[in-house]
């Protein structure tokens, strides 16, 4: 008989005890939204802060149903912290959509206190006084669809132009100088480079390497690209790629003196070339004095 009043007694005061911690644990409980102001569809951040003593441990339930038709859990993050009473705080950050229209106040949720060791002390059901305004993203007072108009393109006045295109012309303008100027500089620099002077440097080469020991047919074909690249510069005739028959066309309507020499010189290198002419190193070297000497006589003729 003892047994059972005891156990009833016991039963007594813990209710007693979760009904107490029931009534005092709102104090301890804060709850914020941001922003309070937003549109269908955009999030809020919700911040839900519970204090609790040291030896206690504190949870939320219905946390994960706390999608509504007004709001939908995006996600959850926990943190804790001591505080400078000795106590602890566990925060609780959650990232809402916000649907519905006007004011909408933030579901509810139920605060779970636990002992050290796991059993639980109190339960307290919150319900939360932050409140959202969700507006709506088109006016309301739109009962039909509207066309959609184009896309206008933009226009840009011809004052806004004419800089750019006073721009662009002038730098045309000062490329196309520069590069006059560059023309007229290496032309000038051409015409005063004496062809027979480096006809001449070319030909004293040529007879250093056949002293050296080169054959006497490669000494001919030089002999002959000396002897047209002369021609082509000092007399203004096409040389380097015109047969011998061209060229010997050519210097008789200009009269140049010593024209027997000359083609007597490019004779002689075809048949090195075509006919299979074998001349001596004695050969050669007469051919490369008989062309300096036509080099050096040769004149310019007058236009």
């Amino acid at each position: 008989m003892l047994l059972p009043l005891l156990l009833a007694a016991m039963i007594g005061l813990a209710g007693q005890s979760v009904t107490a911690r029931a009534v005092l644990a709102p104090r301890g409980i804060t709850v914020r939204v941001s922003p309070d102001t937003v549109l269908v569809g955009d999030r809020v951040h919700c911040v839900i802060d519970l204090e609790h003593s040291a030896d206690e441990r504190v949870s939320i339930e219905r946390l994960d149903t706390l999608s509504t038709n007004q709001f939908e859990l995006v996600s959850r993050k926990q943190s804790a912290s001591a505080l400078p009473s000795g106590g602890g705080r566990e925060r609780f950050e959650l990232e809402l959509a916000a649907f519905g229209l006007g004011r909408q106040l933030l579901p509810p949720f139920t605060v779970v206190y636990r002992a050290s060791g796991g059993q639980v002390t109190g339960r307290v059901p919150v319900k939360p006084d932050a409140a959202v305004f969700v507006k709506a993203l088109t006016d309301s007072t739109m009962h039909e669809l509207r066309p959609i108009k184009p896309p206008e393109k933009p226009s840009l006045p011809f004052v806004l132009l004419l800089p750019v295109i006073i721009a662009v012309s002038g730098g045309a303008g000062l490329v196309l100088l520069v590069l006059f100027l560059l023309r007229r500089i290496l032309t000038a620099s051409a015409e005063k480079i004496d062809p027979g002077q480096v006809a001449q440097r070319k030909l004293r080469k040529l007879g250093s390497r056949l002293s050296a020991g080169m054959p006497p047919p490669e000494c001919y074909e030089e002999l002959s690209n000396i002897m047209r690249s002369f021609l082509e510069k000092r007399y203004r005739i096409r040389a380097l790629e015109a047969v011998t028959q061209e060229i010997e066309r050519d210097l008789k309507k200009l009269g140049v003196a010593g024209f027997e020499s000359i083609m007597s010189l490019l004779k002689q290198a075809d048949l090195v070339k075509f006919a299979d002419s074998r001349p001596d190193q004695e050969e050669s070297r007469n051919s490369l004095h008989k062309a300096e000497e036509v080099i050096r006589t040769a004149r310019t003729p007058e236009v």
